[in-house]
């Protein structure tokens, strides 16, 4: 019996706490434009939803609401090639471009996301130290002179 006591006092006695969610959706495409009195709302590769209200709520079929995080991956015009080697890499890569192409900007972005190196390219053959960075991925990227992203390689850097 103080057992079944016991246990009603500990269960009565506990706060309960509940996670709030925010509906979102993620998609590769879409948009929510809003005025006074009026929400339009898309996103690309979901199906059809419909929302009913009246004056004390409203209800939303489906993922589709207001909040919405659009993601994708941009196709670059990239006319020229590029050769990075050795990678994976300890410490000296070699960069050849296409023959003429001596114009833009290269980067090496870190793991962490952060730009440590930045320089223009005025040559079609040239290298880069790596040997004072840690191991891990790091990505080259290309840019046109007007700082449009060209193209990005994942290297690998050793040791």
């Amino acid at each position: 019996m103080r057992k079944i006591l016991l246990g009603l006092a500990l269960i009565s006695g506990t706060t309960t706490f509940a996670q709030s969610v925010t509906p979102e959706v993620t998609a590769t495409a879409g948009a929510h434009f809003a005025i006074p009195g009026y929400q339009m709302s898309w996103t690309l590769g979901e199906p059809i939803t419909q929302t009913l209200s009246n004056s004390s709520g409203q209800l939303t079929q489906g993922f589709q609401q207001s909040n919405i995080s659009v993601i994708g991956i941009n196709d670059y015009d990239f006319s020229y090639e590029i050769e990075v080697f050795p990678n994976p890499t300890i410490d000296i890569v070699q960069v050849k471009l296409s023959d003429g192409v001596k114009e833009g900007r290269i980067s090496i972005i870190d793991p962490t996301g952060k730009r440590i190196y930045e320089n223009e390219i005025v040559s079609d053959h040239f290298m880069l130290d790596f040997a004072p960075y840690a191991q891990g991925t790091y990505f080259l990227n290309f840019s046109s002179s007007n700082g449009e992203l060209q193209h990005t390689i994942r290297l690998q850097k050793l040791k």
